[in-house]
């Protein structure tokens, strides 16, 4: 008899959070194309750099968890349209800082308007003290997540 175990996908949190973040990144990444000749990826460095300006890649890698070489290419299509502005750190001449110029500040402008009604789309069907907690529950989720990820590393010596 086999003892076989394996996961029970609309149980299991790791998958429910990525099947859900991957539809919805699909779906947004549909309509920033259309709109906005943008992709997702563009939209979340855009919306960093609203909340934060003047940081370098790296900040926005260490927020966003996305990889270098994603968040370098993308700024350099970015900064291609006219959309960033990326100069020397004063402070530290081997770092460059990045903002929004202003057709970058309009571009997010105009994209914040699109993501804020998709998000009341999406989180219609919660009552509003569940989004709440949701929303609490994300922060300490991503609040701890580095802290596992240093944990599983060491234990298994990556």
């Amino acid at each position: 008899m086999s003892t076989k175990k394996s996961l029970e996908l609309d149980r299991y949190l790791p998958a429910l959070i990525t099947f859900f973040s991957n539809k919805m990144s699909a779906g947004a990444s549909q309509i920033y194309a259309h709109l906005f000749d943008m992709h997702v990826i563009d939209w979340r460095i855009i919306s960093m750099l609203a909340v934060e300006p003047n940081i370098s890649a790296s900040r926005i890698c260490q927020v966003i968890g996305l990889d270098k070489g994603a968040v370098s290419r993308a700024l350099s299509n970015l900064k291609n349209k006219g959309f960033v502005e990326i100069s020397a750190d004063k402070k530290d001449s081997r770092a460059t800082k990045i903002m929004l110029t202003l057709a970058g500040t309009q571009l997010h402008d105009d994209m914040f308007k699109v993501a804020m009604e998709r998000e009341q789309y999406i989180f219609a069907s919660l009552a509003k003290e569940d989004k709440e907690n949701l929303i609490r529950i994300m922060q300490q989720l991503n609040a701890n997540i580095e802290e596992v990820n240093e944990y599983f590393s060491e234990k298994y010596q990556l």
